[in-house]
């Protein structure tokens, strides 16, 4: 069964430690737990994230206490910088599921209680698109086909599928042409439904972070990429494990770069680095952002591997 494919939680909980391995076989619906989720369903929404691979070919890797030492050095360069008061607008950007923005908010807000977070990410929910046929295609938001579901098959459509496993790649490639066939309208992921299909929405924002941010208006969630510019410039950005060469040309990582120092003000504070998924390290820098450049405050580590190069960029 777990070679076809896994659809239902009670299958998933089944399978014990292998389900860390389970990847497309593992229907990405699981993730729908709804607001007051068990321990249990928590725990199975961060092991379905662990393997779950956006079409850009990022992976939704995290898990609790990742940045445990990256939040320390980056509340002690904020309270040597800002007095306890102060109204800090904080940008936590590539965010995955927000899991690390939740477990910042809790040590963030009891020192600056006027603080908030707005936590980012370009993919914080999925699309459930269903026909009547009972073809099921789960798709980002931009209506990007990632899995396809018809039992007992599920399997991966945008991703290869493993050369181990003929048959699957063969499901596979037939359930990209019957998405292609289905002629949907341009706007489809915004409706509710349509002609022949029904879309459901599958939220992307980790089950905690999700009842903090109901409950808090201090942190909030908002789709943004890396990319833009802030309109009214923050005073704090965070962004680890986005930039990084294996995802970006110099020449992109350079527009990023620019990209934070135009949405931060003056004497505002960037921190940025890098999770080494070998021993699960964590290596960042602080910069301070200075009217032309950078000035690094502090590292976690050692270091962030693309420090020079920020520095040389802004010189």
């Amino acid at each position: 069964m777990f070679e076809l494919g896994i659809r239902t939680e009670e299958q998933y909980m089944k399978m014990g430690p292998r389900r860390r391995f389970s990847g497309p076989r593992v229907a990405y619906n699981l993730l729908r737990v709804g607001e007051n989720p068990t321990e249990e369903q928590i725990k199975v929404f961060e092991d379905i994230s662990v393997t779950l691979q956006a079409a850009n070919g990022t992976y939704r890797t995290s898990y609790p206490n990742r940045f445990e030492d990256v939040d320390a050095a980056f509340l002690k360069a904020l309270q040597e910088l800002f007095p306890a008061g102060a109204p800090l607008r904080i940008e936590d950007r590539a965010v995955s599921h927000g899991l690390t923005s939740y477990e910042l908010a809790e040590k963030l807000f009891p020192i600056f209680p006027a603080a908030t977070i707005e936590a980012s990410d370009l993919l914080l929910e999925l699309l459930e698109l269903t026909t009547p046929e009972g073809d099921i295609f789960i798709t980002e938001i931009d209506g990007t086909p990632l899995q396809y579901i018809r039992p007992p098959f599920v399997v991966g459509i945008h991703h290869p599928e493993s050369w181990k496993n003929p048959f699957l790649r063969l499901v596979a490639a037939q359930a990209r042409k019957r998405f292609r066939r289905l002629a949907l309208p341009p706007d489809w992921m915004g409706r509710p439904d349509g002609e022949g299909f029904w879309v459901r929405r599958i939220p992307y924002i980790h089950p905690k972070a999700a009842m903090l941010a109901r409950s808090d208006s201090r942190l909030r969630f908002c789709r943004r990429s890396v990319f833009e510019r802030s309109v009214t410039p923050c005073d704090v950005v965070r962004t680890m494990n986005i930039f990084n060469r294996g995802y970006f040309s110099d020449d992109r990582l350079r527009e990023g770069f620019s990209a934070i120092f135009a949405s931060l003000s003056p004497g505002g504070v960037w921190i940025a680095g890098r999770s080494l998924l070998e021993d699960l390290t964590n290596h960042a820098s602080v910069f301070r952002r200075g009217e032309n450049g950078w000035k690094v405050m502090a590292r976690v580590g050692s270091g962030w591997e693309l420090e020079e190069m920020v520095c040389e960029a802004s010189r």
